[in-house]
């Protein structure tokens, strides 16, 4: 598989009403920059089902996230 990256992969997993409820913790989901700096804790509330607030992810979803993270997170 080929590396994942933020633009073609993992930003459009972030829906609008995320990206707006997350500014409210200084994080904006729709840079690139921002996600990076976060992916761990982004990726351990996914995984708790804390984020997003109203539906948690499905495995697909939390698999592409962490195959962006392992494969060196591009943008």
């Amino acid at each position: 598989m080929a590396a994942r990256s933020f633009a073609a992969d993992v930003r459009k997993l972030f829906r609008d009403y995320d990206v707006e409820s997350m500014k409210d913790y200084s994080i904006d989901l729709s840079r690139y920059e921002d996600v990076k700096t976060h992916a761990n804790d982004i990726y351990a509330r996914l995984v708790d089902g804390d984020m997003p607030c109203d539906n948690a992810w499905d495995a697909e979803k939390l698999n592409s996230f962490k195959e962006w993270m392992d494969s060196g997170m591009l943008p």
